[in-house]
């Protein structure tokens, strides 16, 4: 259901005041979900913050939201960026995304050179972290290990006589 209004007021590009408009939109930022980053912004009148749909902060009252379609529009109307997520950059940019950011670094690096022989740490120090923080961020965003990303990539390279 909040996907449906989302996508209308998108194409629209006006903003409907409605109730039931104002909660989907409040439902589709309480699910901070990646789909719906740079779609909305939320300013936040307790706080005087505007924040991207997947900020991590606490989650505000639903009373305490306005949404705006582009985050110009949220500091026109007196709001300050949010320090956590960082809505005036563009997403993919900013500190929440980086960890996405550098598994998608690793996993192009090791497509790239899967026959190479490289092990964890010479990837890591390639990317400019720890094994340690490879492998952890590796499989939170994609649920496998580095190796088995490098083994996946290797099977599907193709065979030569």
């Amino acid at each position: 259901m909040a996907r449906l209004f989302l996508v209308s007021w998108y194409h629209s590009n006006e903003m409907d005041t409605t109730t039931n408009h104002n909660h989907a939109l409040y439902e589709a930022f309480k699910a901070k979900d990646a789909r719906f980053d740079g779609r909305f912004f939320v300013g936040i009148s307790s706080t005087g913050i505007y924040c991207r749909p997947v900020c991590r902060a606490k989650q505000p009252k639903e009373e305490n939201c306005t949404f705006y379609a582009t985050a110009a529009e949220a500091e026109q109307a007196g709001y300050r960026p949010c320090l956590l997520c960082r809505p005036e950059l563009a997403p993919g940019s900013s500190v929440t995304d980086s960890t996405a950011n550098l598994t998608r670094r690793a996993i192009r690096i090791l497509e790239q050179n899967c026959d190479s022989g490289w092990n964890l740490d010479q990837l890591a120090g390639q990317l400019g972290c720890t094994s340690r923080h490879l492998r952890r961020v590796s499989r939170r965003n994609t649920m496998y290990r580095p190796y088995n990303t490098s083994r996946r990539a290797v099977c599907f390279l193709p065979k030569t006589c």
